[in-house]
């Protein structure tokens, strides 16, 4: 009987190993979990709001207004918008009054990571076309340009925090690409009840410079205590 009790306080701190590992195991399961559960719910709550918010057309003119009375849309050279889909706000009246400026917008293709953006330039009166989850692009064979050549990057998106965070479709072909222009100025564009509260950002999210809506145009103060 000694013998048996002895052998099983020796065994005792390895289960106790065991136990703590399988709790640390969980929770980061379990934090996972909630990461994704947080952002899946703050998606589907910005979503709502698009289909809901009236007044849209009204409220993506003020926001195109803001934007080109504002100094870091007036002296970029090559700028780089979108053209909405799905109730974002829309740009059309923006994208067609930037004359002097190259505008590009961009083009969804495969790629070796799976889908990627590809920054095409857009002349006036050209037409555009149906592009990958039919999103109007600028039509293929039109100049290209390497996105870190982009001095301001327009970015839509489906939530914002003020604190730059950004949630999209969840397919993350946007934030690949805005690694990859980190000289360019970005810009997220939404309408301010799409404005959420801080959520934790994913490893691979880029956050955003600015965040602008038909009310303000909020600098994002955290990316510049950041470069200190």
């Amino acid at each position: 009987m000694i013998t048996a009790v002895g052998r099983i306080s020796n065994t005792a701190p390895l289960k106790r190993k065991f136990i703590k590992a399988v709790r640390r195991a969980l929770r980061r399961s379990l934090t996972g979990y909630m990461k994704l559960s947080e952002k899946e719910s703050l998606r589907e709550r910005g979503r709502r709001i698009r289909k809901i918010l009236p007044a849209k057309a009204f409220l993506s003119g003020q926001i195109c207004e803001r934007i080109m009375g504002w100094d870091l849309f007036v002296s970029p050279r090559r700028v780089m918008s979108y053209c909405a889909i799905d109730g974002e706000v829309d740009l059309g009246a923006l994208n067609i009054a930037v004359p002097a400026r190259e505008l590009y917008l961009p083009a969804v293709v495969p790629d070796k990571s799976g889908l990627a953006i590809e920054p095409r330039r857009f002349f006036q009166g050209a037409v555009c076309v149906k592009g990958k989850f039919g999103i109007d692009e600028a039509p293929e064979g039109a100049p290209v340009i390497k996105p870190e050549e982009l001095d301001l990057i327009l970015v839509p998106g489906i939530m914002f925090s003020l604190a730059g965070g950004r949630i999209g479709f969840g397919h993350g072909y946007y934030d690949r690409f805005l690694a990859s222009c980190a000289p360019a100025v970005k810009a997220g564009v939404c309408f301010e009840a799409q404005l959420g509260e801080d959520f934790e950002p994913d490893k691979d999210d880029v956050s955003m410079d600015f965040v602008i809506t038909e009310k303000k145009i909020y600098e994002i103060v955290k990316r510049k205590e950041e470069g200190k």
